[in-house]
């Protein structure tokens, strides 16, 4: 069965229990944020940079509590000027 894409489905496992709840009730979590590469950053509160050069990029991001990674498009990378450290 493929689930709502616009809707997240909590899966859990009651180890008392051992069945399983399905919650539809739970939805995607969307937050805005304002990306800057931090050397350009760093930079500007050094002197060394104008402000008008730091690199920023604002967009809504999915906030994945499981996540270990933070994943960016390639093209808000090479916006930021950011080193890619790993590919997916």
């Amino acid at each position: 069965m493929m689930a709502n894409p616009t809707q997240a489905r909590l899966m859990m496992l009651d180890f008392n229990r051992s069945e399983r709840v399905v919650s539809q009730d739970i939805g995607e979590v969307r937050v805005q944020v304002k990306l800057t590469n931090a050397v350009d950053e760093a930079l500007v509160n050094r002197g060394l940079l104008n402000p008008n050069q730091l690199r920023v990029h604002e967009t809504q991001a999915l906030v994945d509590t499981g996540a270990v990674r933070t994943v960016l498009p390639r093209e808000i990378v090479e916006k930021l000027g950011l080193q890619q450290f790993s590919r997916i």
